[in-house]
């Protein structure tokens, strides 16, 4: 079975570098999506999406924050 293999921030363009050194501060990790950066296109849409959700959602980040933490630990993941 193939697998895509993480890409190192040196193999990635200015803008995917961005968009994984803001996913570090805000999670921990861009490992997800130096996966995914193997179609910077998507990289890049999902980005977009991720701002818009951010920007115009309608539960305030506290309690998305408190969404995430019960998610992840319904699914016995490390946050």
């Amino acid at each position: 079975m193939s697998k895509l293999r993480l890409l190192g921030k040196d193999e990635l363009d200015g803008e995917l570098r961005a968009i994984c050194a803001d996913l570090e501060r805000e999670s921990g990790s861009s490992a997800s999506t130096r996966v995914l950066a193997h179609h910077p296109r998507l990289v890049k849409a999902l980005a977009t999406f991720r701002g818009k959700l951010a920007k115009e959602g309608v539960l305030d980040a506290p309690l998305k924050e408190l969404v995430r933490l019960k998610i992840a630990r319904l699914n016995a993941c490390q946050y």
